[in-house]
């Protein structure tokens, strides 16, 4: 039996990810602990709600991420003047070591699959995969009218 698309998809997620390294010895983190400190790097004095927005997250999900991420000593939680209820996020220097960590072997792993594709089908795939998540967005976000949700 043909593998389809879907399957193929996620197969390719699930070996990325191992090739990755996450929760390994040299990155022990998951792949939604890499991506908030990836966000938290590139804006400063940024908070949960906004953290949980560019990840597509629930609030709720990120205050668990950010506790763990805070025991880990990779973020620091301030509370905003005037405002008992919302915190800013910024990195710790451990945090910014892991970011480092990260960036390096995120651009060791596209090296070696560009490296697989001729520069066309680089492109070409970078353009499907922006179009599916663009799609996909749009499905999801449909569904949730549909379902009464914002």
């Amino acid at each position: 039996m043909k593998h389809t698309i879907i399957f193929h998809l996620i197969g390719v997620s699930k070996e990325l990810q191992k090739a990755f390294g996450f929760k390994s010895q040299s990155l022990p983190l998951s792949y939604s602990q890499a991506m908030s400190l990836l966000v938290i790097d590139t804006e400063p004095q940024i908070n949960q709600a906004k953290i949980a927005s560019k990840l597509h997250l629930e609030p709720a999900s990120v205050v668990t991420l950010i506790d763990e991420l805070e025991k880990l000593n990779l973020v620091s939680r301030t509370s905003v003047k005037n405002n008992r209820r919302q915190y800013q996020i910024k990195l710790t220097k451990k945090g910014n070591v892991h970011v480092q960590k990260i960036r390096s072997q995120a651009e060791n792993l596209e090296k070696f699959i560009k490296r697989q594709l001729t520069t066309a089908d680089s492109n070409s795939l970078k353009n499907s995969l922006e179009k599916l998540t663009e799609s996909l967005n749009s499905l999801k976000n449909s569904q949730n009218i549909k379902k009464g949700g914002a």
